[in-house]
Parts: structure tokens; sequence; C-alpha cells
């Protein structure tokens, strides 16, 4: 075998570990990516060192060639990984063609076609792009993706005289060309950036696109970082799940509150419920002290109900406690010994009329003051009736 072939840096030497049946690049050619396909395609075969079969320098040589057989090889190799890197709809269209450089002229005559319709395309789609919702580094990435495919469709031209121009026209063209960029940048930035966009349009010259990044990403940074120790101290005054730092009373030096709110200091609250787990909120009566009512219904107060039971087991019987619900006779008759006769104007004037007569008078006279204040008696419900009674007997 010819020991040019064992070396590494030879295009026909292919390595053992090759894989055939592997994709080169993602994502794979379809109808809207050719120029970055392409361009990755490129890359990674150059890393392969088997560029040369798809631009034309790798030449067939005869089959009576010894070296026809490592070419071959190379060869297959290669189309099998464009075969590969692309997607199964196109991948039926070159599935028959043999030779590498065939497949690959075969797809830049297909997809190739259109510049300056496909250049109009992403000038209007980086003029019109905005931050939004995405970050500075997402958003640099988006941009910097449609400059590297303008730039593919339009790179700087170069100048081929044999007497190189001293006139820097050149120059003048690609710093305009950084510039355009370097506006489109600032002008798609969300309005929290006014100040830095300000900035660095009023610089001569202006800075270079990595460093108008570098500056809007600091000024990001700064800006989350604000934002992050606001979040902090807020959810921490409401009690949120950030539980890493708390603060320290500097009156008794426990964790958990501050001097403001301290009870060793302050004294404790009203209504507090002595356990350290908050304030009671019940009602507290003003009469008896009782919490769960208030004065307006407090029965030691205005009375029990009947039925009323205690938790001993005592009952209200009309307004006499009982026991077991049973009324003895010495609570009947002390019940009936507080109940009071009420009496009319009229009547007690009839009945002082009646004590302050002599004993001796005629007790014709006496009964018609009686009937007077039995007649009364009768006429109110509240009180005893005493018809039929004789005072005298």
């Amino acid at each position: 075998m010819n020991e040019s072939l064992l070396n590494a840096e030879n295009y026909l030497y292919l390595h053992p570990s090759e894989n055939p049946a592997v994709g080169l690049v993602s994502p794979v050619l379809d109808s809207s990516n050719y120029h970055s396909w392409s361009r990755s395609m490129i890359t990674a075969l150059s890393a392969k060192n088997k560029v040369e079969f798809v631009n034309g320098k790798a030449l067939e040589p005869l089959k009576s060639d010894r070296t026809y057989g490592a070419w071959s090889r190379c060869n297959n190799m290669v189309v099998s990984w464009l075969v590969h890197s692309v997607s199964i709809s196109i991948r039926q269209s070159i599935l028959w063609m043999d030779r590498a450089e065939e497949i690959w002229n075969d797809l830049k005559s297909r997809y190739a076609q259109g510049d300056l319709l496909r250049v109009s395309e992403l000038q209007q789609e980086a003029s019109s792009i905005k931050q939004g919702s995405l970050s500075i580094t997402e958003y640099f990435t988006k941009l910097q993706v449609i400059w590297d495919e303008i730039e593919n469709f339009r790179p700087d031209p170069i100048c081929t005289c044999t007497i190189k121009c001293t006139c820097l026209v050149l120059t003048t063209i690609a710093q305009r060309k950084r510039e355009d960029r370097a506006m489109q940048f600032l002008r798609g930035l969300n309005e929290q950036y006014n100040n830095i966009r300000s900035h660095v349009l009023l610089m001569d010259p202006i800075p270079t696109i990595p460093k108008n990044f570098s500056y809007v990403a600091q000024q990001e940074r700064q800006l989350t970082g604000n934002n992050s120790i606001s979040n902090f101290h807020l959810e921490s005054k409401e009690g949120s799940s950030i539980n890493a730092v708390k603060s320290v009373c500097e009156f008794c030096g426990r964790i958990g509150h501050n001097e403001s709110v301290c009870y060793k200091k302050n004294g404790l609250p009203p209504n507090y419920d002595g356990k350290g787990k908050g304030y009671n909120t019940r009602k507290t009566c003003t009469y008896c002290g009782k919490l769960g009512h208030t004065i307006e219904v407090c029965y030691k107060k205005h009375g029990y109900p009947p039925g009323f039971k205690f938790n001993n087991g005592r009952t209200i019987v009309n307004n006499v406690v009982a026991a077991d619900g049973k009324v003895t006779d010495d609570q009947k008759l002390s019940q009936e010994s507080q109940e009071l006769v009420h009496f009319s104007p009229e009547q007690y004037k009839a009945l002082l009329a009646l004590i302050q007569q002599p004993s001796t008078g005629n007790s014709a006279s006496i009964k018609p003051q009686v009937a007077s204040i039995s007649s009364c008696t009768n006429n109110d419900t509240t009180g005893y009736d005493y018809q039929g009674e004789d005072w005298y007997s």
C-alpha cells in the first residue's frame, strides 16, 4: 500500500472510526436553510479532511490507478454523510447519485437561488425584530444569525487590483455596516435600556457590536440584580416562603421579630391568647367577663332562659336552678315569695285609704272600697286575684 494513503493529512485517508450512517450537521437541509446548512457542512467536512470531495479538488482517478479504491471509499463516505444530512423529502432525489460533488452541485443549484428575495426578507426581519420578552443574549443571537446569513449573500468587497487602493473606501464601507448593525441592535432594545442606548449613540466613533453587547449585558445584570433584591425584601415582608434570613430583635435578642413589636418591651397586645398562637378574636362580656357573648345577651344580667342546662347537669326551670331538671318544694316556695304584687296608682290610693280608716268604723262603708280594689286588681293581669277574700274576717 502507498505510504501516502496512511498519512492522516491526505484527504484519501479514512479513519477506521468513521461512521457512514450518521448526519454531520443539525438541523438537516430543507427548502429554507440552504446557506446556513452548506456553511455547517463545509465546516464539518473540512474537519474530517474531506471537503475536497465537494469542491471539485478530489478528482476521480482511473479505475486502473492504485488510489482508486481509497478514493471510492472516501467518496462513498461523503455521499452517505450528505444523504443523512438532508430532510427525507430531499433525500429521495439524491439517493441514486454516485458522486459527492454531483450531489453538492445539485443541491446548490436548487436551493441557493433567489438571493435578492432572501436578502430582502432578512433585511426586513432584522429591521423589525424587537427584544420583547427575550433576554439580551437571546435577542443578540437572533440578530447575529440574520446578519451572518446576509453576510453570506453579500460579503464585503475585496480589492483585486494589482496595485492596492489607498483611498480607504472599503474601510469606510465596513465601518458604516458596523454602525448600521449597532443601531439595529440598540433600537430593538426595551425601554429600560434607553440610557445606555443614548450614551452609545453619542460616542464617536461608535463602539463595535461585541462592545455594545457587553455594555447592554452589564446593564441587564444590574437591573436583574436590583429586581431580585426588591422581590426578596417584598416576599420577606409579606411572610412568603423565603425563610433564609429572619429579623433579630435588638431588645430581647430573639429571632423572628424586631424591637418595634417586641412583647417584652411593649407589653402583650389585648386579647392575646397567651399560648403564642396569635390573638383571641372572640367576644368578651363586660358584665361577667366571660368570652363568647356580650352584655346585651348576658344570662347573668338578664336571666337564664327556661330549660337552660349547665355543664354540671343543673337546669333552669322558671328561672330557678334545679338539679337534674327537678324543682324542689323549697325552691318553689322561694320562687313564689320572690314574686311581687304590682299595684296601679288607683289601687295604691284605695288601699291607703282603707288602711287609714278606724277599725271601729262601719264595715258597710269599707266594702265598696274593697270591691273597688278588687275590680282594679282584676283588670291588672300582672298581679294576684284578690276577689272573694275577706281582709277583715
